[in-house]
């Protein structure tokens, strides 16, 4: 399952989004090609937009031109906001900043809130019930999407039946921090789908019962790789 993202017809103009100065601010060079990170440091509506310079470890500060298209693209709120401009300056003193074309246009889309974002992460299943002695548990699965609310569980060999109940145990990693995960599951569906060689099992399971601290975890993680998804972060959770 891949990342959704829902279009915005939209007549907003950039200063309408109230954007927080300091925010990160991907930016994409066509020509020469270059990315970085920069932050947001202020814009006046109509008149320009100004952003950090790039790190000296990329190629974008000596090999961009004053007049070169930029695309950028932040995060506001639970919306994603493209737009292209034309970089108007490039200034050294008394910080190095550019300077940028005012869009006239911008792209909103909204992040679905069960949005699934894809992972690669290795768990273990076992019996909600600890008196039960169900067959083949405890299980080794992969973790291959997860939300806020659930996740798929890749097996290969069906648990169960819908409604069925489960502990699921993975460890997810939140910038340089080790999580233990436990968290009860309801299997809500099971689809079939070939795999090298052999027959897999998605498991479509919902979170149950989660304290506060462990809805935390989850949404951090989530946060965390749909950054990583959409090009602000790298797959380590750093900054690009």
């Amino acid at each position: 399952m891949t990342l959704k993202l829902e279009s915005m017809s939209t007549a907003k103009t950039l200063a309408d989004l109230r954007l927080q100065i300091g925010e990160p601010v991907r930016v994409e060079i066509r020509v020469p090609r270059a990315k970085f990170t920069a932050k947001l440091l202020g814009y006046a509506e109509n008149g320009g937009i100004m952003i950090s310079a790039p790190p000296l470890k990329t190629a974008a500060p000596t090999l961009t031109n004053e007049g070169n298209l930029a695309s950028l693209r932040l995060i506001s709120g639970n919306r994603i906001c493209s737009f292209t401009s034309k970089i108007l300056k490039l200034y050294d003193q008394p910080f190095s900043y550019w300077l940028l074309e005012y869009p006239e246009t911008i792209e909103l889309k909204r992040i679905r809130g069960h949005s699934r974002i894809p992972v690669n992460l290795s768990g273990s299943i076992d019996d909600y019930d600890e008196m039960a002695e169900r067959e083949g548990l405890p299980a080794g699965a992969l973790c291959v999407d997860i939300s806020i609310d659930g996740a798929c569980l890749q097996l290969p060999y069906a648990l169960g039946s819908v409604g069925d109940r489960f502990y699921l145990t993975t460890r997810l990693q939140i910038n340089d921090i080790d999580q233990v995960l436990l968290v009860p599951v309801e299997l809500r569906n099971i689809r079939s789908s070939q795999g090298e060689g052999s027959s897999l099992f998605n498991h479509g399971v919902k979170f149950l019962d989660l304290d506060e601290d462990t809805r935390l975890i989850i949404t951090a993680f989530v946060y965390q790789q749909f950054l990583v998804e959409t090009g602000h972060l790298d797959q380590t959770g750093q900054e690009l």
